[in-house]
Formats: C-alpha cells, structure tokens, sequence
C-alpha cells in the first residue's frame, strides 16, 4: 500500500497550513527522512521529510494552497506498485490497473501542468536555443538571469528537479564564463576587500513578489531567511502593493554556503553580489542583530563604493536601513546564549537557551522550538554557526565595531530594540547620532520583529516612506 504523505500539526494551535514550497515533483524517487515540501502557518515555517523511500505520485495540494491538518497531500509509492485513483478528498481509492505506460503517461501530464504553473505560458519558449529538441524545464528567474546573462539555457545543466535549471545554475554558468554581471564584489567597509573575489550567490526567498525598489531582510545569527515569513505578511498588510520582499540566508546560514564567511569584508561583498546579481540595484534594507551589523555594514560600504563610481559595474544604492537590536554598536553581548545554541544537540537544552530570546518565555511556542531544532540539529550546521561566533563573537564579546558608520549615512536609518533585550543590551542605542530615529519597545525583547510584530511593520513602512519623500525632494532640488 503507499504510504500518506499527511500535512502535520506542527503546534497545539494550528488546525491548518499553507503549501509553501514543494522540493520534490510528481515522480521523483525520495528516501526517507529527506526534504519534500515546507508548509507555513501563522507562526512558522517548517520543513517536513518523507516518511517513506518510494516515488512520489499525486500530489494535490499546490503552493499556496491552505489544507486542514492530516490530509494527504501526496503519496509514496513502492517501485512498480500500481497506481490508486483517488476522489477530490483523498478518502476513496480504487485500484486503476494502470499499466507501466499509463502511469508514465499521468506522471508526464502532472509534470506539464507543474511546469506551466510554476513557469507562466507567456515566456515557455524564452531563451531557447534554437531548433531545440523539447521544451526545457527552468525556472522564471534562472530563464531572466539566462536573457540578461546573454546565455541559451540548453547549455545550462539543471540542478533542481527533473533536470529543472535554477537560477543559481545560470549564476554558476555566468561566473564560469565571464559574464557576471556584476563584475566582482564590492569593496569592503573601511579597508576594503580581495579584489575580483566571487562567491556563489547566497540563498534568498521571495516573500512577495512586487515592483520598485524590493525589501530585502537579513536575519540574525543561528536564524535563516524562512523566519521573516510572519513579519513580512504584517508589513504587506500595511505596505503598498507593489512594494515586493527578498530574504537572504547570511554566508554559513540555512542554504547559504559557507564559503563567504571568512570576515565581515567577505560577507558583506557576498550579500553586494547576491543584490547584483538578482538584478536589484536599490533596495530597502532590514538587518536583525547579526543581519543588523551586516546591513549597516552594506549600507555604508555601497555610500562609499557610489561616491568613488566605477562605470564598469553596476552600484548598489541602500534606499532606507531599518536596525533591529543590531551587533557592532557596543562590545557587550551573551556569550553564553551563543555557546548554548551552538553546542545544544537536545531539545531541552536548546529550549532552555532559545527562551532568553523572548521577554516572557512562555511566548516561545512549539512551532517555533521545533523549527528551530529541525534547522540546528546537524553537527556540521552547529560547527558552521560556532565558526562564525568565534570570529564575530569571541569570549562572548563583540569584534565588531561599527557604530562610527551610523554618522554619514544620508539615507533614512532607524533603530529599534526591546528594552528586555536580554541577547545584545538596549544601552547600546545610548548616544547614537541625532539624524538616526530610535524606537524601543517595552515588554519586548530580542526578536522585536515577532514581539512587537505590528509595531515594528509600521516602523518599516514609515522608513521606506521616508526614503521615498528624501528622494523625490532630492531630485526637485536638482531642477
């Protein structure tokens, strides 16, 4: 009999999920315990894994889709076990009888309408060489990267599903070939960086697809770009509609390589390239703590880097910097949680030091423990992690020292910080320069985007206002 692949509770509240992504495509063989598809409820997102070896088949819930907990959204299928009919619900089955063929026949007509849907009908054909054999398998962005890249993407080798081309693989083809749009990293913050040093482009998620100059998101230490999905729901209530959203997993982070996390120079000309290399050439920034020194970092290299010019590469322009309880402001900060989170290999414990991140600790739900503990559980993610405190963070104290950058910003900045913050002190917005606007919350403490979720989307959207009003007075004053 298949095995169910079932949506399940992930918290005692949750009663329903959305499909947020799906790793895997109707026939494809998967072993069990391997990523298959992720789901998001109103608290978190999480990754689920097979529960059996097998092929894949009927899968029914697309992205997007909201189903209650326990259904069946896809099946597992022995090698040659025969295909089941199933009604709409997936409570009726029957034996079709199908044979080899007709099953290959099914999985192919699910395949088409997965490529259609993901890939739109209007560019299907874009970017193929010509008199090619079959249509390709690629997604929207790879198949953009590849026309602006000047690239045929039957010369492009697929890493995703079924040979799919990503747009990492048309970024790999494009660094190998000496069309990288952007031609090299940035400089570095005060003292620059090893020139024409490339790393491959960090991994990113779009939260919601816009126009205009994007919200890009730097999660902190330990975290990865999939914790900004409730935030950024609360801000697309408040936000334009176009206004579109990016998050980014920092070098040594979720998907992100660790290749690029040898300094601060290395990060932030990794975070440059992966903005350039999306295409994007202005963006609003958001950094959380560690994400926070990043973005500040980023921010003042691209004024810098922009006051220089170089017409042989496109500049980065940071439109707004939004700092929330961000490191480099002050040497102090909890060595011990840093410890902890790093070397925890039990619930319990990482639990217990997951906790100091909350105010009041019985906010921390289940769904945010196990997300956490399903993306810290492998040893060589926590030796990654425990690498880069080690450089960042050593003896529990901060290397960086970043705050004389706040003082020629020109774009808006504002800083906010829970004043329980017991991860990196509030002091630490003690003294900063007139120009940048503090917001502290109390009865928050270091996650103020998840504490004080609503407050803080507001201060967001108020900053990306503000750059919109700098900007259009700058150019009247330019005539």
């Amino acid at each position: 009999m298949p095995t169910e692949v079932i949506l399940p509770r992930v918290d005692m509240d949750m009663t329903e999920g959305m499909i947020a992504a799906w790793h895997v495509s109707e026939g494809d063989e998967v072993r069990e315990g391997t990523l298959i598809f992720e789901i998001e409820t109103s608290k978190a997102t999480m990754e689920i894994d097979a529960p059996a070896s097998g092929i894949i088949r009927q899968i029914n819930a697309p992205v997007g889709k909201t189903v209650p907990v326990g259904t069946a959204v896809a099946w597992i299928y022995a090698a040659g076990e025969a295909l089941v009919e199933r009604d709409g619900a997936g409570d009726q089955e029957r034996e079709s009888g199908a044979d080899d063929a007709a099953v290959a026949a099914s999985q192919g007509e699910a395949e088409q309408v997965e490529t259609t849907q993901a890939e739109g009908t209007s560019d299907a054909v874009e970017a193929l060489a010509p008199n090619a054999p079959q249509p390709l398998r690629a997604t929207p962005a790879a198949r953009r990267l590849a026309r602006e890249h000047g690239l045929w993407l039957v010369d492009i080798s697929g890493s995703g599903p079924h040979g799919r081309v990503a747009a990492q693989d048309v970024l790999r083809k494009a660094a190998l070939t000496g069309e990288s749009a952007s031609g090299g990293t940035l400089s570095g913050t005060r003292g620059g960086t090893p020139s024409g040093t490339r790393h491959a482009p960090l991994h990113s998620i779009t939260l919601r697809k816009g126009s205009g100059d994007p919200l890009v998101l730097l999660h902190g230490f330990a975290a990865e770009s999939n914790s900004w999905r409730p935030f950024s729901q609360a801000v697309a209530r408040i936000a334009a509609p176009t206004q579109g959203m990016l998050a980014i997993d920092l070098p040594a982070h979720g998907k992100s390589s660790a290749d690029a996390a040898g300094s601060l120079e290395e990060m932030v000309g990794a975070l440059a390239q992966t903005l350039l290399d999306a295409g994007i050439t202005r963006c609003h920034l958001v950094g959380h703590s560690f994400g926070g020194a990043l973005a500040l970092a980023l921010a003042s290299n691209t004024l810098e880097n922009n006051a220089i010019g170089n017409a042989k590469r496109p500049h980065l322009e940071i439109a707004s910097l939004t700092l929330l309880a961000p490191a480099g402001l002050g040497p102090e900060s909890n060595g011990a949680f840093i410890r902890g989170v790093t070397q925890a290999t039990q619930r319990a414990s990482l639990a217990a030091w997951l906790k100091q991140l909350f105010a009041n600790p019985a906010r921390m739900d289940e769904g945010f423990l196990a997300t956490a503990v399903q993306q810290l559980e492998p040893a060589e993610v926590r030796e990654r992690l425990a690498a880069v405190a080690g450089r960042f963070f050593p003896d529990g104290t901060q290397a960086l020292d970043l705050r004389h950058l706040l003082h020629d910003l020109t774009m808006p900045v504002r800083v906010v910080w829970g004043q329980q913050d017991r991860i990196l002190p509030v002091r630490h917005t003690e003294g900063l320069p007139g120009h940048v606007a503090v917001h502290r919350f109390d009865g928050v403490g270091h996650l103020p985007y998840l504490e004080a979720q609503a407050e803080v989307a507001r201060v967001v959207v108020q900053n990306i206002a503000a750059a919109s009003t700098v900007n259009a007075l700058a150019c009247a004053a330019r005539g």
